[in-house]
């Protein structure tokens, strides 16, 4: 399963809940407006003039010889880095919009920063999105995130050109690692922070209330079980004599002080 964590804003927290558990509303996020503007760097490396040629000839051979002769001069000169490093990268920037999900939601740290200090919830995707997503026309790669010291390299042309990017895309510095992260990536020419699109509503499976929810959002995502039983609903608690997270399925007529434990 994939997970989702939403801060649960006083204002149009209910609309919000309706558009993404109830109709399917999935929002990805521009990497201009991430939190760590660090994101996405790389280490260029060049490829031989043999493999740039070979590569051209397999993959892109409708290039004019011009064309193939201007691309090869960009990876020398004192425009080098500038050529492949930092446009390449603000191109990235520019066009990459992803939706940042988790494979696990018992994490203290994810629920104090991503849902808004137990005030929001997380929303529970059968593994069957990730198929949706990639039958979308913008539809750029998946994956889960790697952990590192280092910066991915950017392999120019050395590669099947769907390989080329798929480490930079998904590679983070380590100390972000707590979040295991998965993420799914389009790319558009939109220019705005955010664009949304919609799935199946049946691939959203359930949802994980923090402790401090607010009870309208909790009862709406009840009234919604009533109408497809199956349909998850819990909140999360902390085990006794343990600050290991767990969760117990909520219903209309029992409730549990699980912030108090």
């Amino acid at each position: 399963m994939l997970y989702k964590f939403i801060q649960s804003e006083e204002q149009d927290s209910l609309k919000v809940f309706e558009s993404i558990v109830i109709n399917g509303s999935l929002k990805f996020s521009s990497a201009l407006g991430f939190n760590d503007p660090f994101e996405f760097k790389f280490s260029s490396v060049a490829p031989s003039r043999e493999d740039f040629d070979a590569w051209h000839n397999k993959y892109d051979r409708e290039r004019s010889s011009d064309e193939i002769e201007n691309g090869w001069s960009s990876f020398s000169g004192a425009a080098a880095d500038w050529n492949t490093n930092f446009v390449p990268r603000q191109n990235l920037l520019r066009h990459l919009y992803i939706l940042c999900m988790a494979r696990r939601w018992d994490s203290h740290l994810m629920w104090a920063h991503y849902a808004g200090s137990y005030q929001g919830y997380v929303v529970i995707y059968h593994d069957n999105l990730v198929a949706e997503v990639a039958a979308l026309p913008e539809f750029r790669g998946y994956g889960p995130v790697i952990y590192s010291t280092q910066v991915a390299d950017l392999r120019w042309f050395q590669v099947p050109p769907n390989e080329m990017l798929g480490k930079v895309l998904l590679t983070k510095f380590e100390e972000w690692s707590y979040e295991k992260e998965f993420r799914l990536i389009l790319a558009s020419d939109s220019k705005q922070p955010a664009i949304y699109r919609n799935i199946d509503p049946s691939s959203v499976i359930g949802v994980i209330f923090g402790t401090r929810s607010p009870e309208r959002i909790i009862d709406r995502a009840l009234k919604h079980q009533q109408q497809r039983p199956g349909f998850i609903v819990q909140k999360i608690t902390s085990s006794a004599n343990s600050y290991a997270l767990t969760t117990y399925n909520v219903d209309a007529n029992s409730s549990q002080y699980g912030h108090m434990l």
